[in-house]
């Protein structure tokens, strides 16, 4: 029902969304949104199942505690150090610890974000999906991160077959039964895989020079990139529109490199309905962050608890805006044949073959 093209663009605006706010009532929206798409929406047996309330635990106690300790700023004081401890002596505030605890939310919102993306986009699709000049490097950085969850299911059957025969992990040296099947289950899948890319052609390919005019202008347009960022913190939007100029200019050129390498695919993918709403409903949530409307309270997207801890205000209207990026999951759930749609994208990939 959605290709990579629109989980893309939704990618995108849920990323700058949660980078664009330290309202931790628009984040927290975000991250329950994110959840809800993720459920929905998830193709079968696709991504890395990690534990997220472990993760995010750990994640809001360590950026709580950092904050706690280093940032002694605030009126509201818990505990006070020996001020003859070097760099975390003196008050330990609680609006040091609510705004560690805000970083961390954000830190956990970015993880599940990219952790859904993760759910709902097949490897071939990112590959597709990948410019021309980079197809290489795409193919191998995509096939390493297929490892990961590979490895970890490889790592469980070792452990639950060791364990019928009795094995116990008790130190270090119990490890050797486990780590060396694992190894030898890699080397052999690693072995697989380079026998199939050979097959597929992926060892004869063309030698693409890049001119050196090429090679100045990506140079300039990534130290404009630098730059505008750079300015940013100075000068405002003039320097983001320095930085903008030059991640277009590297695209462009990033493009006309792919197009020196020689591609055919066998089925196009076009553009659906579903897409364009997807892309568009996740573009106007964006826009409605950016841009200054006036029905919008756009003071309410910067919170800090300085210089007393305060409750975040709240807009109605930027919460129904953020609401938009539910748009993937209230189709799949409405539409009689999203379970078939979701399917198809999934076994998309062994149907059709790109070559180089």
């Amino acid at each position: 029902m959605f290709d990579a093209r629109g989980w893309m663009t939704w990618l995108l605006a849920a990323v700058v969304m949660t980078m664009l706010t330290r309202n931790p009532f628009y984040t927290l929206i975000i991250l329950l949104v994110a959840q809800v798409v993720e459920k929905a929406c998830a193709l079968p047996d696709i991504g890395l199942n990690l534990p997220l309330i472990r993760i995010g635990l750990i994640l809001l106690a360590f950026s709580t505690l950092m904050n706690v300790l280093f940032v002694h700023i605030g009126v509201t004081v818990l505990f006070r150090l020996p001020g003859s401890w070097p760099y975390i002596g003196g008050p330990l505030t609680l609006e040091a610890a609510v705004f560690g605890l805000g970083n961390g939310l954000i830190l956990l919102t970015l993880l599940v974000i990219f952790t859904t993306f993760n759910k709902v986009v097949t490897t071939g699709e990112l590959v597709r999906l990948s410019p021309r000049a980079l197809r290489d490097l795409a193919v191998v950085v995509l096939i390493g991160l297929t490892y990961v969850p590979e490895t970890m299911n490889q790592l469980r059957r070792i452990r639950e077959a060791q364990a019928i025969r009795g094995h116990q992990i008790r130190g270090l040296g119990d490890w050797r039964p486990v780590l060396i099947p694992l190894l030898i289950g890699g080397l052999e899948r690693a072995m697989g895989v380079a026998e199939a890319m050979v097959a597929r052609g992926y060892g004869s390919t063309a030698d693409v020079r890049q001119p050196l005019k090429i090679q100045l202008a990506l140079l300039v347009g990534l130290l404009a990139t630098f730059l505008g960022w750079v300015l940013s913190f100075w000068i405002g939007w003039p320097g983001w529109l320095v930085m903008a100029a030059g991640i277009v200019a590297i695209g462009f050129l990033l493009w006309q490199l792919g197009q020196q390498t020689p591609f055919t695919r066998y089925r196009p993918d076009r553009l659906t309905g579903w897409n364009v709403g997807l892309m568009g409903t996740a573009v106007l949530a964006v826009l409605f962050f950016i841009i200054p409307i006036p029905f919008l309270n756009r003071v309410t997207l910067a919170y800090s608890p300085y210089p007393q801890l305060a409750w975040p205000g709240f807009d109605v209207f930027i919460g129904l805006c953020i609401l938009l990026l539910i748009y993937p999951a209230v189709v799949v759930l409405l539409n009689d044949s999203g379970t078939v749609g979701r399917l198809a994208t999934a076994t998309k990939v062994a149907d059709s073959d790109d070559y180089d």
